[in-house]
């Protein structure tokens, strides 16, 4: 019975992270985001809303087994899906991390959480960190299989500091955007290594309080 209350929890939670991505791509194309907007489509070129469009889309899929799961037509959600959920919620905990630590510092925690950043920036990847850490209940994924964690920074890093911040200069913000190659590419470089490093360790971090949260319930 604990069991099917956590499952029904989850769902719900999947389902509230669909619905408050939803609104803020609604709020981002109609009122916008507030500090560090863009126009429009261009948006999509920030890792932000990348990352909690990735999430909306695991947590979709993942609602869905689960309802199947709560029909008795499913048994679990198919593993690749669980390392799959914990990837997508270490990209909207990335997110959630730098504003934070860097970016709340820099242009004020009122900005970073006004219009459709309020959702993005906070709400939507808080949803899925308490989802994943407290309430989702599947098969545990395997520590070797956590580096997988890295796949979405890994990834726009690379677009970003080898593609972009190199098209017109490190440092041009009109390019490098997110400032991170200013300096030259030596330092675009380490920005990079420290990213991949603080993200391994916010992976480690959701994996050992999962652990934890799933052994306690099981005393």
């Amino acid at each position: 019975m604990e069991s099917k209350k956590r499952l029904i929890t989850s769902f719900i939670f999947n389902i509230l992270e669909i619905i408050l991505v939803i609104i803020g791509v609604i709020l981002m194309f109609t009122i916008g985001s507030g500090a560090l907007a863009s126009n429009k489509i261009d948006v999509l070129k920030y890792f932000t809303l990348q990352s909690n469009l990735f999430m909306a889309a695991i947590s979709l899929i993942v609602a869905f087994y689960q309802f199947k799961i709560l029909k008795g037509k499913k048994k679990e959600v198919p593993y690749p899906l669980v390392v799959t959920n914990l990837v997508a919620t270490c990209a909207v905990g990335v997110t959630f991390s730098v504003v934070i630590f860097i970016l709340g510092r820099l242009y004020g925690y009122d900005k970073m959480y006004n219009q459709a950043n309020l959702f993005f920036h906070l709400l939507a990847p808080v949803c899925a960190l308490i989802n994943f850490l407290f309430i989702q209940k599947d098969q545990k994924v395997k520590f070797a299989h956590t580096p997988f964690g890295l796949l979405p920074c890994l990834s726009y890093g690379i677009v970003y500091f080898i593609v972009v911040a190199s098209l017109n200069g490190y440092g041009d913000l009109k390019i490098d955007f997110y400032g991170f190659g200013t300096g030259g590419p030596l330092n675009g470089i380490i920005n990079f290594a420290i990213i991949l490093v603080i993200t391994y360790v916010l992976i480690l971090i959701l994996y050992f309080v999962n652990y934890l949260i799933l052994q306690r319930k099981k005393k």
